[in-house]
């Protein structure tokens, strides 16, 4: 009789790629409205501010900041993409297509990661990819030649896995836990890293911290729960890639520094955090433009989107921080009204709400 395969859960954890219970309430977390909210609205304006971000950074995307500037100044508005000449001015990129492949993961599986499913819609969307990253790419490849999806990950620190998560944040908003095993699951198909799926738990829990607030945000609230958030997930430490950085450094504690650095211009943050396309860089960047400018989230985009290297992620990530916070009327009519698949969004995201609801 053939010897029963392991559970790939329990592969995943035995390799530290799965996070342990934080130990932690959602009230605790954070994740209890602080009055009433437009749940639906949040989630349109999360969903809707990741691809306007996405959108309004493409330009500039491996770019030097000082080309950027050169050529645009500062990125206002959607520049057509000569790559896609039959789409609107607002043509998103892979960061808004891969967000949306889990949001319909999730829709189609009663709010739930199915890491089978997933790893199907992977391998459809890759033909169709618009500056897929090399590790999402090789993983799909490695997904589409039939290798499981709990083993097919590259072992990469970019952030591929985190980009795309806020549709993980915006379902389990209550339930932290559940939240974290989630985002977790969904990062590995792609990035079997410990750094990546940290950096996929930091930025769906964020998303669904945005979705509670009513009034101000406190910089050192959402900082000290991504902290606690954080107990219980695996993080080895890296290496930062800049030439005068040495030492590892550990997500935790690049959050950790943002509060501080809240009175910086964004060409000092940007040279300190490397607004890169490692987890490292680009997770605490997005998180530096949302609280800097939380109270003004067309700032926060065009600061984030203008900021070359990895622009259009860190824009989507920031507008999906925006976006459950204020909700739809805070992201300018003038993007929203050219912006690609703006209705596709809508429409994930009133189910998004409804899975929701229901948690």
């Amino acid at each position: 009789m053939a010897a029963e395969l392991p559970d790939p859960r329990t592969i995943l954890a035995a390799d530290r790629l799965l996070p342990e219970p934080c130990g932690h309430t959602a009230a605790e977390l954070g994740l209890v409205s602080d009055g009433p909210i437009d749940l639906a609205d949040r989630c349109r304006g999360s969903l809707l501010g990741g691809a306007i971000g996405d959108a309004l950074g493409r330009p500039g995307e491996v770019r030097p900041r000082s080309w950027v500037r050169e050529e645009y100044g500062l990125l206002l508005d959607f520049v057509p993409w000569s790559g896609h000449v039959d789409g609107p001015t607002g043509t998103i990129t892979d960061d808004t297509q891969l967000t949306m492949v889990v949001a319909e993961c999730l829709r189609d599986n009663a709010g739930r990661i199915d890491p089978d499913d997933l790893a199907r819609r992977l391998v459809a969307w890759l033909p169709d990819a618009r500056g897929a990253g090399r590790a999402t790419t090789k993983a799909c490849r490695a997904l589409a030649a039939g290798a499981p999806w709990w083993s097919a990950g590259t072992p990469s620190a970019g952030n591929g896995a985190a980009m795309r998560v806020a549709p993980v944040g915006l379902v389990h908003r209550t339930a932290p836990d559940t939240l974290r095993t989630e985002a977790a699951i969904s990062a590995v198909p792609t990035h079997r890293d410990p750094v990546a799926v940290g950096g996929a738990v930091v930025h769906a829990f964020a998303v669904s911290w945005c979705t509670h607030r009513v009034g101000p945000v406190d910089p050192d609230a959402l900082v000290g729960a991504i902290g606690r958030c954080l107990v219980g997930v695996h993080d080895p430490g890296s290496v930062p890639r800049q030439p005068d950085r040495t030492e590892p450094e550990w997500l935790a504690g690049r959050v950790a520094e943002i509060p501080g650095m809240l009175h910086l211009d964004a060409d000092d943050a940007f040279d300190h955090f490397h607004n890169g396309a490692f987890v490292l860089e680009s997770l605490p960047s997005a998180l530096w433009c949302f609280l800097r400018h939380a109270d003004d989230p067309e700032t926060a985009l065009v600061v984030a989107a203008s900021g070359g290297r990895d622009s259009d992620t860190v824009a989507a990530m920031v507008g999906g921080y925006v976006g459950a916070l204020h909700g739809v009327a805070a992201l300018p009519e003038r993007w929203r009204a050219d912006l690609e698949y703006h209705d596709e969004l809508v429409a994930l995201a009133d189910r998004l709400t409804d899975l929701a609801s229901a948690d």
